[in-house]
């Protein structure tokens, strides 16, 4: 999405003025300079936006950190005072955290695209403006200073997700050489190697660093709020720049449905005992739902990678559903996704499920070279109906005969305590669905009143349910919204 003609990049006598603060290491009058400068008609280059998230997200200050934890060895006093000096430059806890207030200041005056745009994106086939995070003058700065030179590594990273991996901003001490190299870039170089030494390791890092939960609700919020604009302008919810951050299919044409990452994300998030941080799981998986309301996000395929990353857990399963917002397109998706999952449980594919943890995923497109369509036709049949449904949009698909519906409900009453939760939200999208709807359909009222809905909710949830108690709170909530439905 263009930049709005209403904002102008800081001019070079501003940005100087920045520069020589964090050129001394004077990074807390830096970014206060920054964003007293900053307006919503004035914007920070791409250098100095990738300045400010390298301090975010450097990780803080160990015991001994500067001081150094190498082995005590003779050193001369030229190396020890360079030593000093490389300590003195790295950002300190209170420029990290002012950092991030000015990220989430910056956030709330200036346009998503103004400050998205120093990090690299993937082309998007509906929007052929998307800039490259090298062009412009705010690349001019990139080595100006130490901390200039660090963030290079947002310049040269191929998306948003992976500045959020832990270890993207590694410490001296991961550092072979004591945290001390001859040059900015031999320094860059030995910490990708040691991050990519990692990759080796039992357990992956996490792909959300302790620091970067700020980064990643800032994320967030630019792509909710680019869903915004996109939307006042008459176009269907979705954020074109979240979209920019999704690999293109090989071929480059066509839709894309790569979400393997930030789908991750989701996972991790849905695992944190902080409720903030679950949130964030809901949030993100809500901005990669709306994508769907174009043609330009492929939802069979989409929904091909999300149902095996379903949790397994009852409690992270009903956060997950009903974190979902409750707009038409968003219940759509809703009804869909419990469709799909209840038909695969059904088909006895209890495998396909998950088991709360990703799973690797055959690339259909990129791994095998084949095209979308190829993938589409592989699909099972047992999934085909779901598969077939179109991409929401202004002109919503039909619902399903309520007669399909329930008889899907009420398949496996020996469902274990996720299954139920997934049918209970089956159920209640849609009624809820029905009731938006301009006229409900007709076999939906006449078995609501013939008492056919109610006999499906002691069908669905009766005594051979695997999670007993919970299943009888469910049936006794549902028979209890039968009423309001009529």
């Amino acid at each position: 999405m263009p930049l709005s003609d209403m904002e102008r990049e800081l001019t070079t006598r501003q940005a100087a003025l920045v520069d020589s603060a964090f050129e001394e290491g004077q990074y807390e009058s830096g970014i206060a300079t920054l964003e007293q400068l900053c307006s919503p008609t004035s914007y920070p280059s791409k250098s100095h936006l990738r300045q400010l998230l390298y301090i975010a997200l450097y990780p803080p200050s160990l015991p001994g950190q500067h001081s150094g934890n190498h082995k005590v060895t003779q050193e001369s006093p030229s190396k020890l005072s360079s030593r000093h000096a490389y300590s003195t430059l790295l950002p300190s806890p209170t420029a990290s955290e002012l950092a991030k207030r000015t990220l989430r200041v910056l956030a709330d005056i200036n346009s998503p695209s103004a400050l998205l745009r120093a990090l690299p994106a993937y082309k998007d086939p509906g929007d052929e403006e998307v800039a490259s995070p090298t062009d412009g003058p705010g690349s001019a700065s990139d080595a100006d200073s130490f901390v200039a030179s660090e963030a290079v590594r947002f310049r040269d990273c191929k998306n948003c997700w992976n500045i959020l991996k832990s270890g993207f901003i590694p410490t001296p001490q991961d550092s072979h050489t004591g945290g001390l190299a001859s040059s900015p870039r031999k320094r860059r170089r030995g910490e990708s190697v040691t991050y990519d030494s990692r990759m080796g390791d039992e357990d992956p890092p996490p792909v959300v660093g302790e620091n970067a939960w700020p980064i990643l609700d800032w994320l967030l919020a630019l792509f909710e709020k680019d869903e915004k604009v996109t939307e006042a302008h008459g176009r269907a919810r979705y954020s074109p720049l979240l979209l920019s951050h999704i690999p293109p299919t090989r071929s480059e044409s066509g839709a894309k449905w790569d979400a393997n990452v930030p789908l991750g994300i989701v996972s991790y998030c849905f695992k944190q005992e902080d409720e903030a941080r679950r949130m964030m799981g809901g949030r993100l998986l809500n901005l990669l739902i709306n994508l769907t309301s174009t043609s330009l996000f492929d939802l069979p395929l989409f929904m091909n990678l999300l149902i095996p990353r379903l949790p397994s857990d009852a409690t992270e399963m009903s956060e997950l559903l009903t974190g979902m917002s409750a707009t038409p397109p968003l219940c759509e998706f809703k009804l869909a996704l419990c469709q799909h999952y209840l038909t695969r449980a059904r088909a006895g594919n209890r495998a396909s499920r998950g088991r709360g943890r990703p799973r690797a995923q055959p690339r259909p497109v990129t791994g095998r070279g084949r095209a979308v369509k190829q993938s589409q036709a592989a699909t099972p049949a047992s999934e085909s109906q779901t598969d077939a449904l179109p991409p929401f949009g202004s002109n919503h698909r039909s619902l399903p005969p309520t007669a399909e519906l329930l008889h899907l409900f009420t398949s496996k009453p020996d469902a274990d305590a996720a299954m139920n939760i997934v049918k209970y939200e089956l159920l209640v999208t849609y009624a809820l669905l029905q009731a938006s709807a301009e006229k409900k359909s007709q076999d939906w009222i006449d078995m609501l009143q013939s008492g056919r809905v109610a006999e499906a909710v002691e069908e669905a949830f009766g005594n051979t349910s695997k999670d007993r108690r919970n299943s009888n709170t469910l049936r006794t909530v549902l028979l209890k919204m039968i009423p309001v439905w009529r």
